[in-house]
């Protein structure tokens, strides 16, 4: 994608930057101060460029849920769930950011049970829209009619995210279906 978009990496900033966690690292055309400013391409999961970073399994997504946790619950005024400076939270720089702050249009995710971190972030985002409705964003989640796990329909359904059912794997990838 990045390729396509002749996209460069950027930072939002460099400190406490770590190639393990590259959270704030991005590609794009311009550079941003944070995420929410501009056209970013975020890998989730992690990057080529950052070996270290590529999450594969159940201990490198509880290592990643553990080092959210702590920008989201700490017990300090730096904490997203402090209600207080939302633009200074020890995640604003990162793609935390994005998900707790914009609308998410979800497609291409299995999110699948072992898939946790993921699964557990969108749980986070439908408590803190609960704490602070003021807040909320719209989320859809689009999937070919043919997916079989309900349970995981049910789950996103549940959090307040909106099903948007496609024919087909080709019908949900083809550029006509995002004009």
């Amino acid at each position: 994608m990045s390729e396509a978009g002749h996209c460069d990496v950027h930072h939002t900033h460099r400190d406490g930057f770590t190639d393990f966690y590259p959270w704030e690292t991005y590609y794009g055309d311009q550079d941003l101060t944070e995420p929410c400013a501009g056209f970013g391409i975020w890998h989730i999961n992690g990057m080529a460029r950052y070996r270290r970073s590529i999450r594969l399994g159940l201990t490198h997504y509880m290592g990643s849920v553990a080092r959210a946790r702590n920008w989201l619950h700490t017990d300090d005024e730096k904490r997203l769930f402090s209600g207080k400076n939302q633009r200074d939270w020890k995640g604003a720089g990162t793609w935390l950011h994005i998900i707790f702050n914009k609308p998410l249009m979800i497609f291409g995710l299995g999110l699948g049970k072992d898939e946790v971190f993921l699964r557990w972030l969108l749980i986070e985002r439908a408590r803190y829209f609960q704490r602070f409705p003021n807040r909320q964003k719209e989320a859809w989640y689009a999937y070919p009619k043919t997916e079989s796990d309900l349970g995981k329909l049910y789950f996103l359904r549940e959090l307040g995210i909106s099903l948007l059912p496609v024919k087909d794997y080709n019908e949900l990838y083809s550029s006509m279906t995002w004009r």
